[in-house]
Parts: C-alpha cells; structure tokens; sequence
C-alpha cells in the first residue's frame, strides 16, 4: 500500500509516516509504503509517474496561513480530482474552517495538530473501510519520453490511453470493460484503473496484438489470462467470468483455440 504525506514540517512528516506504518500492520496486517514531502511541487512531480492509495495532505504547507504565491493542499486536491484521481484525501489542518472546503475535494476526512492518537485511529478507521471497496494503485504512470536504450526495448510493451495520458503494460492488462465514457482496466494482479477514454479506441489499438479480442459489446479480453471456458463466458485467472456474445460463442471459442496452439508451437 503506498501513502503519500504531504508537510512542510519533517518532525511531523515522519510522525505521521510512523503513525500510518502502525495502524495498518495493527489493523489490516500489511506493510506501507509512506513517501514523504515537503511542498507540492515535489509531490506532483512524483504523482505524475506514481499513483497512491492515500493522501495525507497539510491544509497549508506553510506556517503563514496569508500567503497566496505557494501552492495549498487544497490546490494539490483539486489537481488529483481534475485528472480523475479518486484516492482518499485526509486533510491535516490547525483549524476546523478549512473543513468546509473540503468538500469540494470530497475529502475523506480531517485531523487536527498537533495530531492525537485516538483521533487518528477514529479517522483511519473510516478510510480503511473505503479502501477496503478499491483495489490498490498498480502499473500506471504518466507518458513520458525518454531517450535511453533500455526504456525504447520497454516501450515496445507500453500503451497510453486518456488524455492526458496513462501508460500502461499491455502484457498486464487482464481485461477491460467499457463503463459510460470511461474504460475500466484490470490487470494481471487484480488490480484496476478506471480512465476517461473511448472505448473502440483502446480496441482498435489493442486488438492488432492476437492476445486481445472483443468477446462482447464493451468487453475486451486477454486470451493470456483466461484459465476456461463455462458455457458462454470466458474464465479468467482469478476467478472472474467475461461474457461471450451468444451469437458469437463458436467464433469467439476457435480463435482462443487458434491462439492457444500457435503459443504453445512458439514456446516448443
């Protein structure tokens, strides 16, 4: 699980990276990743190639509340919810009037400094329960070109997708499913991520490797990734069931058959 903590104070900015560490080890018996910042900026030069799973964000970032040229936590916020970035925030703040602002950001929650135990355990306790309902940040960064030989032999794997763009592995993409004007992603790991983009573009662009195939309005699969077929749905690895069109069922079944026997002949 990675959590990012954002506070110009490096004494509090670590009490929070051990508060974190301990409650969900206590509570939920698995580690974290805390990335610490100072400021925004270098918080949203990390963001841009790495999501997180959850913000812990001072209200100010300064000790002078007056001042309007740094950016704010509030600022931070509103740049994740632009780009479609819904990770639970919890604002750190010395005063309950940012609260209302907050809800612009659909904040998850608010602690107050200097932090208490019982407070931060009550609150936690709340986010918990909604991360509990998403599945952890996995493979996606920002695009980005770079020049070097071994990031071109990587590129050969990558797509991006949305705009801006997301980069992703393709070999990893278990299957995506189209969902109103976003498609949503999952990948090898279980792990999803829901883009703004159009759906007959990530199939055209997609479809040309012979691992992937549309088995139904809105559905893409991942021939790698299924483990059977049950009727009219394909069984993917993990258990989960992709619909087949009926019409399509004998077609769609030869060319996972078709594919199946040209890998097993390459990996002879």
């Amino acid at each position: 699980m990675r959590i990012a903590i954002v506070e110009d104070h490096a004494a509090e900015r670590q009490l929070m990276a051990v508060m974190c560490a301990e409650y969900f080890k206590r509570t939920r018996d698995i580690g974290v990743e805390c990335v610490t910042f100072a400021d925004a900026e270098s918080f949203i030069e990390s963001w841009k190639d790495a999501r997180y799973d959850l913000l812990l964000l001072d209200c100010y970032l300064s000790d002078d509340e007056t001042a309007t040229h740094a950016a704010t936590g509030l600022d931070i916020a509103r740049t994740l919810r632009r780009q479609n970035d819904d990770c639970p925030i919890v604002f750190i703040t010395s005063s309950t009037d940012f609260a209302v602002l907050g809800y612009e950001v659909q904040a998850s929650g608010y602690l107050l400094k200097p932090l208490n135990h019982d407070a931060f355990h009550a609150t936690m306790d709340r986010v918990a329960a909604q991360l509990d309902t998403k599945t952890p940040v996995t493979h996606l960064k920002k695009h980005q070109s770079t020049g070097n030989a071994q990031s071109s032999t990587d590129a050969a794997w990558q797509v991006a997708f949305g705009n801006p763009a997301i980069t992703m592995d393709r070999r990893l993409i278990a299957y995506a499913l189209s969902s109103a004007h976003y498609v949503e992603f999952t990948f090898a790991d279980g792990t999803c991520a829901k883009i703004r983009t159009n759906f007959s573009d990530v199939e055209h662009r997609l479809t040309v490797f012979s691992n992937f195939y549309r088995t139904a309005r809105g559905v893409l699969v991942n021939f790698d990734y299924v483990s059977g077929i049950s009727s009219n749905e394909f069984v993917m690895k993990g258990g989960k069931h992709i619909p087949i069109t009926k019409t399509a069922v004998t077609t769609t079944c030869r060319k996972y058959a078709e594919y199946t026997f040209t890998r097993m002949r390459m990996e002879d």
